[in-house]
């Protein structure tokens, strides 16, 4: 079996594991319950706080065999190859290094296509503030008016660089980290053994400490990180 690093391993998987987000969770809960899905979502917040997560697991639900449901079975196999990024389905951008009016061209190109195999293709576009103006001037009417199977899915750290008329097209999702109380409970239920400092008991994880971490701009995704890694903070 492939290494996998704590933080890919420790993804989550369902709406239920995400920390912290759970107004975003209720809403998109209740959207799906209802069949009310929009064509556009835009998820926004610090790094490491669940985006892309929650795009991947939405996708699942949207595509899962035995869906739409609130909760994706996880056992078929939109749900697993979702999971693994090998879905023909669902497509990840990355917006960083897809910055051109030529990169949305093929986009536009690709959508006239229905889906291979699942019910809709899923457009999941990370940093996407990061394209450039005319790029985004060429994906508005997409946007506005895509096909009944498509859904794009955008997530970005810095809200302010999307352009209005991209944010006015979308549902938009403010994301936040989670407390400390959150993090810590997290850590504790997957009896993750945090070494900090000169401890006696390495599973005894203070508030202190996860404190001093997100201080330093550490969220969640990070800290798993470090626990693989065995570092030490004095």
């Amino acid at each position: 079996m492939a290494y996998e690093v704590t933080a890919t391993r420790r993804r989550p998987q369902r709406f239920e594991d995400l920390v912290g987000q759970e107004f975003v969770v209720a809403t998109l809960k209740n959207a799906i319950q209802s069949g009310k899905i929009a064509h556009a979502y835009l998820f926004s917040g610090p790094r490491g706080c669940g985006k892309t997560s929650s795009a991947r697991i939405l996708a699942k639900v949207l595509n899962c065999e035995s869906g739409p449901e609130k909760a994706p079975c996880g056992h078929c196999n939109a749900c697993i190859e979702i999971a693994k990024g090998s879905s023909m389905d669902v497509i990840e951008i990355d917006g960083a290094s897809n910055t051109s009016v030529n990169d949305v061209r093929q986009i536009k190109d690709e959508v006239l296509f229905p889906p291979n195999a699942y019910k809709y293709k899923i457009y999941i576009i990370d940093e996407v503030h990061m394209l450039s103006t005319s790029a985004f001037n060429a994906l508005l009417k997409t946007i506005e008016e895509p096909p009944p199977y498509v859904i794009f899915i955008f997530a970005t750290t810095e809200i302010h660089k999307v352009p209005a008329t991209i944010k006015s097209r979308c549902q938009q999702f403010n994301f936040r980290l989670g407390s400390v109380e959150q993090i810590k409970d997290l850590l504790a239920k997957q009896k993750m053994k945090l070494c900090i400092g000169l401890q006696k008991n390495p599973q005894e994880v203070s508030e202190m400490h996860i404190l001093f971490l997100i201080k330093l701009q550490l969220f969640l995704k990070d800290i798993l990180l470090l626990i693989k890694f065995g570092i030490n903070w004095v």
